[in-house]
Formats: structure tokens, sequence, C-alpha cells
């Protein structure tokens, strides 16, 4: 049954096809990681690839849950998560944590902010974060501006939904957390990678994507997909692959001890 969230229907797709996150992010984060509490919790977990993440660079000790309001990408995060991580998924928004005071060392996000209302989200990353806790968020970016084949699909959503703008990401996170009353420091860290795909990949990719829904609704499924296909064919590889440029974004504000 649909719960109205916009990723609704396209779980299934977007496991199968979204990346994970580079490892030396994730070994950076884990070193700046509190002492205690040993309790993280990743806010709009989808189908839990960022939930995975942050337990597989935390390790063991820590114990990892998932927070996601769409019933779709939650299941799928059920079922995508080994039992032995240890992950529990809770029904939850990201305005109203499901956490008590002060009781979490990390809350995560992983290519969610952009959805949440930040200055209450904000205000209750300070409540449930432990004192010296962090806040760490990270992102996946395609760089359309370095890929001929990014950019022309962009230049087809744009043309075939007139209410997307391939800027609806670009959020100053950085001035945001720097304006934090309760944050003692903010770190940014990325790095810049590639992704090698193949044609089906690829157009499970985009089609993978929520701002992708008007466009499919328009034109229909299958001529979408073929559009995917010729994009890939005419920017693709000699082999058929694509190769997909990403800067990973990873913003870590703490909390001050007294805050």
């Amino acid at each position: 049954m649909s719960d109205g969230n916009p990723f609704d229907g396209l779980a299934a797709r977007y496991q199968a096809n979204r990346p994970d996150y580079p490892e030396n992010l994730l070994a950076a984060l884990a070193a700046r990681a509190p002492d205690a509490p040993q309790q993280a919790a990743d806010i709009g977990a989808g189908t839990g690839i960022s939930t995975r993440a942050l337990q597989r660079g935390l390790g063991a000790a820590w114990s990892v849950t998932g927070v996601e309001p769409g019933s779709d990408m939650r299941r799928q995060a059920i079922e995508s998560t080994p039992e032995a991580d240890g992950i529990t998924y809770l029904d939850g928004s990201a305005e109203s944590l499901p956490f008590g005071d002060g009781s979490l060392g990390i809350v995560n996000v992983g290519q969610a902010v952009q959805f949440f209302d930040r200055p209450i989200f904000f205000s209750e990353v300070r409540r449930v974060l432990a004192p010296s806790g962090l806040l760490s968020i990270i992102q996946n970016n395609r760089v359309w501006q370095e890929s001929p084949l990014l950019a022309a699909h962009e230049n087809f959503v744009e043309t075939n939904d007139l209410t997307y703008s391939r800027d609806y990401r670009d959020i100053d996170l950085q001035s945001e957390l720097d304006a934090l009353d309760w944050s003692k420091e903010v770190e940014r860290l990325d790095e810049s990678w590639e992704r090698l795909l193949d044609a089906d990949r690829f157009v499970g990719m985009m089609l993978s994507r929520r701002t992708m829904k008007p466009t499919v609704a328009k034109l229909g499924e299958a001529a979408v997909e073929e559009s995917l296909r010729s994009m890939a064919t005419e920017f693709g590889n000699p082999d058929g692959t694509v190769t997909t440029p990403y800067v990973t974004e990873l913003f870590l504000a703490q909390k001050a001890p007294s805050a």
C-alpha cells in the first residue's frame, strides 16, 4: 500500500542500482567517532545502503538503527540487510527522531538531507546527540559538468518536466552547519571517483530517481528506457559500458561538550 512517499514503487530498483560510499570517507568518519555512547542512527535510511555503510565503517561494537518514513523503502532495507549486521529499521521522520535525549553518539544522513525541514532536524540532532557526538552527512553527487552522458540525461529530464532543475540539491550545507549554535567545529571531506556501469544498470539507476517519475508518467517507461539506452550508446565506452564521475562529500559537525 502506498504511503505517499516520493520513492514509493522505486525501492527494488533503487537498491539494485544505486552506488555505495567510498571506504576512505567511512574510515574518516569512524576515526572521528566519539568513545561513547556507541549508538548510531541513519536518518532517511532508504533501502539501507547508507545504513549498512555506516555499520561497516563503525564496526561491530556500534549499534546502528536506520530511520525511514517510506514503507516501500523500509521494507527493502530490511530485506537487503543481513540479520548478522544487527541493524534495526524504524518508521520515523527527521523532524521527530525516535530517540531519547543525549542517547546517540552519531546521527548520520546519506542522500536525504534535501528532503528534511533542516532547522527542525538540526534541533532534533542537538537533542539526541550526546556531548561531543557527531552529525555526519554523506552524499554521492553525480558530476554532470564533467560527463556528456550525465549532461544529456539532465537535459532530457528538464525538457520533459518543466518543474525539474538539475540544481535541486545545491544546498550550502557548510554554511548551515557553521551556523549551528551547538556545534564545536565543522569539517568537510570529499573524494572524487568514477563508477563503471553496463547499460542496464545505468538505465536502472536513472529510473530509480524519484525526479524521473513525471517524465515516466508523461512519456511512458518504455520510451524513457529507450532514450536512456540511446544516451548510453552515444556517450558510452566502446565496450558498451558507461563511466559516471562522482564527488562524495562528507560533512562532520561535532556537538560541543557543553551544548
